[in-house]
């Protein structure tokens, strides 16, 4: 009891984070030739979860495109560095600020597959 409680709650809490950071509606996906590396790093969404929970985690909930960008940069520049990040990649930047609920429920339920046809999808 004293180990198994709080090892479900991290492990449910890092699977919620990683979850909806890399799964929504919005969310494009690369096959073959139209893949490369920044696409693939930018294809992830910046998600708040709160005052609280963004600091506890710090703040690789609403900074994560800086982190898949920049995978070495120490989080306590994440901050600054997205305020950067939003401005170059323009409307390429993925932000989501819809309720956490409502956004497990939007990608749980109308994320089941990948179109099998298209390089983007």
């Amino acid at each position: 009891c004293y180990y198994g409680i709080p090892y479900l709650v991290v492990n449910h809490n890092l699977v919620l984070i990683t979850y909806l950071q890399h799964t929504d509606v919005f969310m494009p996906h690369f096959r073959g030739k139209e893949w490369n590396w920044l696409r693939g790093a930018i294809c992830t969404v910046d998600r708040p979860y709160g005052f609280f929970f963004d600091r506890l985690t710090h703040h690789i909930t609403d900074t994560h495109v800086c982190h898949h960008i920049f995978s070495k940069m120490p989080f306590y520049h994440a901050a600054e560095a997205t305020v950067h990040i939003k401005r170059v990649l323009g409307p390429y930047y993925m932000k989501d600020d819809t309720n956490v609920m409502l956004a497990l429920w939007r990608a749980y339920s109308c994320c089941l597959f990948v179109e099998d046809e298209g390089g983007i999808v």
